[in-house]
């Protein structure tokens, strides 16, 4: 979600980028679509006038297709349709179209003037459209010319060509077609004869009563033989079951177990009377049992009715209990008796008598078995030789139904190719005659000014992106906020004040109240509401020269006007711009104190100098040493930094740029923030850019930019176009700028002068 929503903000941000840059650069965008207004009207002015004439014939399916030689009729009518569509631009009905137009008026062939006969059919063909009305069997023909009246001439001609081809060719192809039917008919009708004898010598030789074929009904013999294997398979199950019975009957009297149970499963053979009689039941006991079951019942009905309106104390009630007590307890001796296993001199009787009754049933069902199995064999040996003429059989019909099919479909195809209609089966109609528009289709004044506008605000637009990727310039604030993802916390203009040095030189001090002295009291307070703790501020650049040291000087002496004791602390040792403003140069600073072995404090109270303005003191850079970036890693550096934030309200801190060295996000890393001075005019956006990611890079805290020498109209693209561009910020030999009396010093030099502090510090 969050991915889709930061895709569609930078979406928005570069749509917004292209309108400003549009905006900027209009002129370019108004010029191209000028001059593509310009050469649309030339082109609509000299090019030659196109006319179009158009007609339409409707293609109707009334039959088979003839084109179609197959026995098969299931042709597909979109895939018809546009064969007849391709027809139109086919060799012979261009030809026939072209001969057609030779015949006509030299006004009717303005398209084929000084083209050789031969390529006449080519001409036709370019300037040809046929094309199948979506969803209809209509094909709509145009055609293109530098006349109407040959537009519609040449479509008069296509249309006739066309018609008469489909006329000649249907008729002779149905000519063809109904031939060759009558020959395949007459083969398959003499066949179709022989196959039904045959069928009728078939149906003698296997009596068929009738029962084959399509009907699904069984030859009685094969009924007969269903039927006995389904008994058989009935009297082999019995068997299996008599059988297992027999042999569990024996185990159980050689074991002497209980006989119950196999009694029970023999009572089909023993019979029921036997079976109780072995239990122990006679007829009289069960008739009993089974009147003392119905008696209980009808006591528990009776009971039941008699609780609802007599306690259980009532004499009735008390008789219906003891009823029903006595006839549980002949139910339980009754079940005790059934249920009581069959053991003793009774199961020695019963054994051998059950063992012979089983083994005469056993050998009653296996005399059946065979005579089953016996007559099984022979009717089935009956049907198997039915089987084959039966086969047979159904294979001539199969064949006399197949041959019966296919003559009466060719019979059908003959009789819907009617010679006399000349293939009527295709018919083609004219829905619209041939007719030419009176205006001409090319070229369109509407089209030709949608296309100048169009391709013109594209070019000019495309003019303007390139313009703008080649200036590499920052022209509005937006657009500085949007590229580097910081804030614009001022924007100071051109600053024309020039004084010889000191507070004399800064706009703040001299002329306070003036517009560009405001931008420094706007760009203190915006960092006093940051939101967090700026005491410690550092201000760097990107390039050399980009007036980072005055927009720090004139920031000082705004928190000095603001009652705040402010320091300003030169940290760029390489290049020192803030000591040349104030005119310290030779004295003791920066340098000193982070080379001095001594206390940061004891030493850099003797190092501070005034300014000139009240509130407003300097820490110079000092003697220029070799190694600037070692001393600003130490720990007297931050000695010295913690020094300053105890005994001043602000410290401001001038660093070199940022692509010149590394000093400045040495020094970022010990502040709380730190301000990027850009000069738009003069910065390249990809080296400001690179300036940036350095810094967040190293964690700097990058809290803005400050927008230098602005014009008048910075609120807009008014930063200017110059590419004036110079790196004459120089490091090691030579500094590119007016430092002949700024002198490199030894080690032993400087430690020297580090020896021989000369305090300048105001009183």
């Amino acid at each position: 979600m969050h991915e889709r929503e930061a895709g569609a903000a930078d979406a928005v941000q570069a749509v917004l980028r292209l309108f400003r840059v549009l905006r900027h650069r209009k002129k370019y965008v108004i010029t191209a679509v000028i001059v593509a207004g310009l050469l649309g009207g030339w082109h609509y002015l000299t090019a030659v006038r196109i006319y179009e004439a158009s007609a339409s014939v409707l293609i109707t399916f009334t039959g088979s297709d003839v084109f179609n030689t197959s026995m098969s009729s299931n042709g597909n009518p979109d895939s018809q349709i546009t064969t007849y569509e391709q027809l139109f631009v086919s060799d012979l009905v261009l030809e026939g179209a072209a001969n057609r137009l030779q015949s006509l008026p030299s006004e009717a062939r303005v398209d084929f003037t000084a083209v050789p006969r031969d390529k006449w059919r080519r001409v036709l063909q370019n300037n040809l459209t046929a094309s199948t009305i979506r969803r209809t069997s209509i094909i709509a023909l145009t055609y293109r010319s530098k006349s109407p009246a040959a537009a519609e001439a040449a479509v008069g001609a296509l249309v006739d060509s066309y018609l008469e081809f489909m006329e000649k060719n249907h008729q002779d192809v149905s000519v063809e077609i109904v031939s060759i039917l009558e020959k395949e008919r007459l083969a398959k009708e003499a066949e179709l004869r022989s196959q039904q004898e045959r069928l009728l010598e078939v149906k003698r030789l296997a009596r068929d009563l009738g029962t084959g074929g399509e009907s699904k009904v069984l030859h009685p013999l094969v009924q007969r033989v269903v039927r006995i294997n389904e008994e058989l398979l009935q009297v082999q199950t019995h068997r299996l079951q008599n059988e297992a019975s027999l042999t569990a009957l024996r185990s159980a009297v050689q074991n002497g177990s209980d006989l119950r149970q196999h009694l029970i499963n023999l009572e089909e053979v023993v019979g029921k009377d036997l079976v109780m009689s072995a239990i122990g039941i006679t007829p009289e006991s069960a008739s009993l049992a089974s009147q003392i079951e119905r008696q209980a019942m009808l006591d528990r009905a009776k009971l039941e009715k008699l609780r609802e309106h007599l306690g259980p104390t009532h004499p009735n009630v008390i008789e219906l209990l003891r009823s029903l007590e006595g006839a549980r307890h002949h139910k339980e001796q009754f079940q005790m008796l059934i249920n009581g296993p069959i053991v003793g001199e009774r199961a020695r009787q019963l054994g051998p008598m059950l063992i012979t009754m089983a083994d005469e049933n056993l050998s009653k069902i296996r005399t059946h078995e065979a005579e089953l199995e016996s007559q099984y064999k022979k009717t089935e040996a009956e049907a198997m030789q039915l089987n084959g003429q039966l086969a047979e059989l159904q294979i001539v019909e199969n064949d006399v139904h197949r041959l019966s099919g296919l003559h009466d479909m060719l019979l059908d195809r003959i009789a819907n190719i009617d010679l006399n209609r000349k293939g009527d089966d295709v018919r083609v109609s004219i829905v619209s005659e041939p007719k030419a528009n009176p205006s001409p289709v090319s070229p369109r004044l509407r089209v030709v000014a949608l296309l100048c506008l169009f391709g013109g605000f594209g070019v000019g637009a495309a003019i303007a992106y390139v313009l703008d990727v080649l200036d590499d310039r920052f022209r509005s604030p937006d657009e500085l906020k949007e590229q580097l993802g910081i804030p614009v916390l001022a924007m100071v203009r051109k600053l024309t004040l020039s004084g010889d040095g000191g507070a004399d030189s800064l706009q703040v001090h001299v002329a306070s109240s003036s517009v560009e002295s405001e931008a420094f009291r706007t760009l203190r307070t915006t960092l006093a509401f940051a939101g967090q703790d700026l005491q410690r501020v550092a201000i760097t650049s990107s390039e050399p020269s980009d007036g980072k040291t005055t927009v720090l000087a004139n920031l000082g002496a705004s928190y000095a006007q603001a009652g705040k004791r402010t320091l300003l602390i030169d940290c760029d040792l390489r290049r020192p711009g803030l000591t040349k403003l104030f005119q310290l140069r030779g004295t003791t600073g920066v340098s000193n104190i982070l080379r001095d072995q001594g206390d940061v404090a004891a030493t850099a109270t003797t190092c501070v100098q005034a300014t000139g303005v009240d509130g407003l003191e300097i820490l110079a850079c000092g003697p220029k040493p070799p190694n600037p970036a070692e001393l600003l890693s130490s720990n007297r550096f931050m000695d010295l930094v913690a020094w300053a934030e105890v005994n001043y309200d602000q410290v401001l801190i001038d660093c070199p740029p940022v692509m010149a060295a590394s000093d400045a996000a040495i020094v970022g890393r010990l502040v709380d923030g730190m301000v990027l001075v850009v000069q738009p005019e003069k910065n390249h956006r990809r080296l400001v850019l690179r300036a940036a990611e350095h810094l967040l890079s190293m964690r700097v805290n990058l809290i803005g930019t400050i927008a230098n020498r602005v014009g008048e109209d910075a609120g807009g693209y008014g930063y200017g176009y110059g590419y004036g561009y110079g790196y004459g910020y120089g490091y090691g030999e030579g500094y590119g700028m007016d430092d002949s009396d700024d002198e490199e010093v030894s080690e032993d030099s400087f430690e020297q002068s580090s020896d021989h502090v000369t305090p300048r510090r105001a009183a």
